[in-house]
């Protein structure tokens, strides 16, 4: 049965200690305590995996949340419209869109987008008064590449009416962009929550301002963005199912009526983030790994450096 036993013990009598090993030893131990905790943190705190496959998504709408300001706009005049590849083109698409009209940077009255009724005598007051308007909540649009563009579009014959008494030639679509997302706005926060990864609303911040030089031209604002779908799953597996995006933006001059178009178009590959515990069995295997390495490593170093003594005091007799 002896015969057997892979790790062998020397007498105490031929063991011969050294300075180098006592000091290799010690600053092993100490990596051994640095790289344990390293380790265990890694075990304690929640790992990302990410994954891409092709999109299998059979939705055919897509949710599009917006918090937009305009300063020199009033909401009487303002509409979303959408247009797709495949030919559709909805005026005042559906959903359920605020329109703030404000005055001064204040909130003077509130209603919905879809009850809205256009007041020629109203939308005249309120380019006389220099008012503004904030759109917040969603909209609905078709799931394939298309644009979904906010103007004057639908009230063209009114507006031409109303600009020569405030003595402007065209509408100014100087806007702010609060917020600008794809999917579940419920979802979008939870993830913000509880991930760090995506790129969920890049667009949130931006202002495009026109100047007092181009008050009486046009400016089309355009934004071209890059869908990508995404589905994130937390650590007790629920999946939530949003959209990425990444955007760019550029203004031209236009004499027919400005616009601010979005113009997307959608990724046909999914990516899916899932958080996750590393395993315990994981663990071990690592921390067996860093415990064997070390001391293999010092046993060499130690052997390198007991065989430099040895032949040091040999060349020295």
């Amino acid at each position: 049965m002896l015969k057997f036993d892979l790790y062998r013990k020397l007498p105490q009598d031929l063991i011969e200690p050294s300075k180098s090993g006592a000091l290799i030893s010690f600053t092993s131990l100490i990596l051994m305590f640095i790289l344990f905790i390293t380790e265990f943190q890694e075990y304690m705190i929640q790992q990302v995996q990410t994954e891409m496959y092709v999109d299998q998504n059979k939705d055919d709408t897509l949710l599009v949340n917006m918090d937009i300001s305009f300063p020199n706009m009033p909401c009487d005049f303002i509409s979303i419209d959408q247009q797709d590849v495949i030919g559709t083109h909805q005026q005042n698409v559906k959903g359920e869109l605020l329109k703030k009209r404000t005055l001064n940077g204040k909130v003077i009255d509130t209603y919905l987008s879809s009850n809205e009724t256009l007041n020629l005598e109203r939308a005249q007051k309120a380019y006389e008064q220099k008012e503004g308007c904030d759109l917040i909540g969603y909209i609905i649009i078709s799931r394939v590449p298309g644009n979904f563009h906010i103007s004057a579009h639908p009230y063209g014959g009114q507006v031409s009416i109303v600009l020569p008494f405030v003595e402007q030639s065209t509408i100014d679509l100087s806007h702010s962009i609060r917020h600008l997302s794809f999917g579940n706005q419920n979802d979008i926060q939870k993830i913000r929550e509880k991930f760090k990864q995506g790129l969920l609303n890049p667009l949130d911040g931006i202002s495009r301002i026109k100047t007092s030089e181009l008050k009486n031209v046009g400016v089309t604002h355009q934004y071209y963005i890059s869908i990508v779908p995404t589905i994130y799953v937390d650590i007790d597996n629920k999946e939530y199912f949003v959209n990425q995006f990444t955007a760019n933006t550029n203004e031209a001059q236009t004499t027919s009526m400005p616009a601010i178009y979005f113009r997307y178009d959608i990724s046909p590959v999914t990516v899916q983030f899932t958080k996750y515990y590393e395993t315990f069995n994981h663990f071990i295997v690592q921390l067996c790994a860093i415990l064997g390495g070390v001391f293999t490593i010092a046993g060499i170093i130690d052997s390198i450096f007991y065989a430099l003594q040895k032949t040091k005091v040999v060349l020295d007799q």
